[in-house]
């Protein structure tokens, strides 16, 4: 992860979010998507603030429940 410049600081957070998630590496981003994966799992959470903050790993894991939700629904209208 790379930190944020004396510029970055001008930005809002919507643009900081998107300034240091860009900013993971490859190998930070499949990690995450493996952990996400599993969202059953108790110290996801806490991974996850690790590498990207915590109200970015809360946003990561709401969105990633959303998806499953949504092809869980998709795949019962196809039934």
């Amino acid at each position: 992860m790379s930190l944020l410049g004396p510029d970055d600081f001008e930005l809002d957070e919507k643009k900081r979010k998107k300034k240091l998630a860009k900013d993971l590496s490859p190998a930070h981003q499949k990690m995450i998507e493996k952990w996400l994966d599993n969202l059953d799992d108790p110290s996801l959470l806490e991974r996850l603030a690790e590498l990207v903050g915590p109200d970015e790993a809360r946003r990561r894991i709401a969105q990633r429940r959303r998806r499953q939700k949504r092809l869980a629904h998709d795949d019962l209208l196809e039934e």
